[in-house]
């Protein structure tokens, strides 16, 4: 069974990235770069902002976006349960109120999509051009015949959405990463 990668910022309260840098790479292609990025990629942190609910003080293990953003530790339990398509960036967050870095952080670059949506069962909204790289799903069903026994990818449908693996998912809550969501793609928007 796969799950789709989630945090809920609701749910777990950490520090927000102010905003993500401009690159010549797109981190949901699913392919490794030809151009260079910046070593180490530097990320301002958002001012801690303790009247927001879902802002806290605490350092994520996972920053969501485009950039996808995961702490060292992080990376190393996906290594150690056979991940092998994961390129990575070292980043540098700089927090604004301490002027404290972070430098255990890394850019992770996915490699391999994966067209592994069964269509035919899944509720979707397919744009002009057909079910790729952008299909908003109401529910998913992920063909796992199509997976390869692979145990993180993007989907190919819509490259937004990281899948995994429920070895890995089970490895990654096992090593304490209990902020992290694990959704039901059946019964999640995408």
């Amino acid at each position: 069974m796969y799950f789709v990668l989630d945090r809920f910022w609701a749910k777990h309260p950490a520090r927000w990235i102010s905003k993500r840098p401009f690159l010549d790479v797109d981190f949901d292609e699913g392919a490794h770069f030809d151009a260079p990025i910046p070593t180490p990629l530097e990320i301002a942190l958002d001012p801690h902002n303790r009247n927001l609910s879902d802002q806290g003080p605490e350092m994520p293990a996972y920053f969501k976006g485009r950039i996808p953003i995961l702490r060292d530790d992080l990376v190393e339990v996906m290594r150690g349960a056979g991940v092998d398509n994961l390129d990575v960036y070292p980043v540098r967050l700089l927090d604004p109120d301490s002027g404290r870095t972070y430098d255990n952080y890394k850019a992770v670059n996915i490699i391999g999509l994966i067209a592994a949506a069964d269509m035919g069962q899944s509720q979707a909204t397919v744009h002009t051009g057909g079910p790729v790289i952008d299909v908003d799903f109401d529910r998913l069903v992920v063909d796992e015949t199509r997976t390869g026994g692979a145990l993180i990818f993007r989907l190919a449908e819509s490259t937004n959405v990281i899948l995994v693996h429920e070895r890995l998912r089970d490895r990654i809550l096992a090593a304490g990463f209990t902020e992290l969501e694990f959704l039901d793609p059946g019964r999640v928007a995408t």
